[in-house]
């Protein structure tokens, strides 16, 4: 997008609205892909720690999985090999796959996952989070087996056990639209929702990943009202910068008209968020955070009464000449996706419908000393 380029505000609008939400499903595709694979290694690790082992012993072999994937069958794994077995499926794809092509391995897990013993209940949940982990067969074979009893747990009052069936839809929804398919046709956002407005804050973090991943996949699955209390709960929690996946929910579902309104009590934290960090460091540690920002303020902002803009144009906390370096930081950051951003949102305020604001805007674009070099960097990027 040309961020100082006259165009048909109507054509504009609508193309913006599609190319955004086109963008933050790209984005996060392959955000999801690097993390899938981070929080693979991250669980193996943590997992090996947990059980007195420390990284760099010994693999799980293929072999192994196969022998205790037999005895889970004939209910005659013991409790330790049980433990193991998570830790096992997490070493790698392989293993994962080794484990589904045993007769029946998914049945064992959803008997004891559905069983009365709460350690077995612990453990098979634990063992279907890392198959989920997997690729999308492994985590659509698992989603048809064990969905409907991942969302009964959703209203289990063992928190250990809650957070892992959490933790596993949200990798469900990542791996395999077919698993996002069941868990919606289930009523599962239901059921998440609900636990984001009374959950205990040791499973939040797990609650809103699920969500992240459920409105990325399913943005326009999702009903107004059911879009409409999420964006209210969410806010409510004010967590905004701490839990990183928290302030990107908001950046998600600051696409949606429906949530703006809400999104208007939180622009003066984002505001001052992008001036305290840029005046305190580069911003290369905080550039997801970064990223979410600018994108909250760009989809609010964009169709917005004037006095809700003033927010980030007139703002009483900070000067004209604050503005200019920290937009000028944005245009010049290192990171691609935050030049792109920024000008995004230029572009946006430059296109809005209130001539004052588009005035503003082209008061402003002389001090932006970094423009032209972002909008060609964008421009030979794509």
């Amino acid at each position: 997008m040309q961020a100082v380029e006259e165009r048909d505000e109507g054509t504009e609008l609508s193309s913006n609205d599609s190319d955004r939400i086109e963008t933050i499903r790209m984005e996060l595709r392959e955000a999801t892909l690097i993390k899938r694979k981070e929080n693979r290694l991250s669980a193996w690790n943590k997992s090996r720690i947990n059980l007195g082992e420390y990284s760099g012993v010994e693999l799980f072999s293929i072999e192994y999985i196969d022998k205790k994937v037999k005895l889970l069958k004939r209910k005659r794994i013991s409790l330790a090999d049980y433990r193991y077995l998570p830790n096992a499926l997490i070493q790698s794809e392989e293993n994962i796959n080794a484990f589904l092509k045993v007769d029946q391995s998914l049945s064992s897990l959803v008997r004891d996952l559905s069983g009365n013993d709460p350690i077995f209940q612990l453990y098979a949940a634990n063992c279907c989070c890392n198959i989920a982990l997997g690729n999308t067969k492994a985590c659509t074979a698992l989603g048809k087996a064990v969905i409907p009893y991942l969302i009964v747990k959703l209203e289990s009052l063992n928190y250990a056990l809650l957070d892992v069936c959490i933790w596993t839809i949200g990798n469900l929804v990542a791996g395999s639209n077919k698993a996002f398919s069941i868990l919606h046709a289930q009523h599962c956002l239901k059921y998440v929702i609900l636990l984001l407005h009374n959950c205990d804050d040791s499973v939040l973090p797990s609650v809103i990943y699920a969500l992240l991943h459920y409105i990325y996949v399913g943005f326009h699955k999702i009903s107004e009202s059911e879009m409409s209390e999420l964006i209210e709960v969410t806010i409510k929690r004010n967590l905004l910068y701490k839990n990183p996946n928290y302030i990107w929910l908001l950046a998600l579902l600051s696409s949606s008209p429906i949530c703006t309104k809400s999104l208007y009590t939180i622009l003066p934290q984002v505001v001052d968020y992008l001036y305290v960090t840029f005046s305190n460091s580069d911003g290369i540690v905080q550039a997801s955070k970064i990223t979410a920002s600018i994108r909250i303020l760009a989809n609010t902002l964009h169709n917005s009464y004037e006095d809700r803009i003033d927010i980030l144009l007139r703002n009483p906390k900070y000067s004209n000449e604050d503005l200019y370096i920290l937009l000028n930081k944005l245009l010049s950051h290192p990171y691609m996706h935050i030049r792109r951003e920024t000008m995004w949102l230029i572009g946006n305020l430059y296109n809005h419908k209130s001539s004052s604001v588009n005035k503003n805007i082209r008061d402003l674009i002389p001090f932006l000393l970094a423009l032209n070099q972002a909008f060609s960097s964008v421009e030979n990027s794509v």
